[in-house]
């Protein structure tokens, strides 16, 4: 008797579920990434930076894995998705390396020659370290924090640290009689608060400012700095 309802309320899901709403056709198909737990019952997909897509559970779903165990299977498809994004990313780096970055540095005749004493260097390097101080204050905020989110249902609940999904919890009582549309909708809420909670913006550009711009722009290029603090002719003397 339990086969037979089970065979229906399938059949009902196939009927009734609407497509699963995500950002998925705003990506190109070949910048899909997918993750999937071991028994192949939930699928994440996500963009090249790791931002999550949709989440698809298996037709069968119901046959492999106890409502009660579902967590687990999320949990790990979640991280495997994100591996999968990391692995793509190293891989678009090694095939085309990033230019050298300049630092805010322009060619000789519009980079800014003016001297550079000793007191201008320790105001710089005073800035500098301002600025780096205050990343290193948003990064520490940030490090070993466990970020929780609920989804609008408040049927799927959250943790990760570090980027990495640590605990998904779900209310087997719901799982067991919602379709199956509702519940990718709300464990796609769920992954994607996690998403956006655990990465801040800017953290992973590194430390920035304008002091520390003009600091790395003049060790990119030596013959500038040298110039500036007067170890080589200025350009303006050259020229005369």
């Amino acid at each position: 008797m339990d086969d037979e309802r089970w065979a229906f309320e399938e059949e009902l899901e196939r009927d009734d579920d609407p497509p699963t709403s995500s950002a998925t056709d705003q990506v190109p198909e070949e910048d899909r990434i997918s993750g999937r737990d071991p028994d192949g019952v939930v699928t994440v997909v996500v963009s090249p930076e790791a931002d999550v897509l949709a989440v698809l559970l298996s037709p069968e779903w119901k046959q492999s894995v106890d409502p009660r165990g579902l967590h687990s299977a999320v949990t790990a498809a979640a991280n495997a998705a994100t591996i999968a994004a990391l692995g793509r990313q190293m891989d678009d780096v090694a095939r085309n390396p990033p230019p050298m970055p300049t630092f805010g540095a322009t060619s000789a005749s519009n980079a800014d020659e003016s001297p550079l004493g000793t007191q201008d260097m320790l105001r710089l390097v005073e800035a500098a370290t301002a600025e780096l101080a205050q990343f290193t204050e948003r990064a520490v905020a940030v490090v070993d924090r466990r970020v929780t989110a609920e989804s609008r249902g408040g049927h799927v609940h959250g943790t990760v640290t570090n980027g990495q999904v640590v605990a998904v919890e779900i209310d087997p009582s719901w799982v067991a009689r919602v379709r199956t549309g509702e519940i990718e909708s709300e464990i796609l809420d769920v992954l994607r608060q996690l998403r956006k909670a655990g990465v801040p913006p800017g953290l992973a550009d590194g430390p920035q400012g304008p002091a520390i711009a003009e600091i790395m722009g003049l060790l990119f290029d030596p013959h500038r700095m040298a110039r500036r603090v007067g170890l080589e002719p200025s350009i303006s003397r050259e020229q005369a």
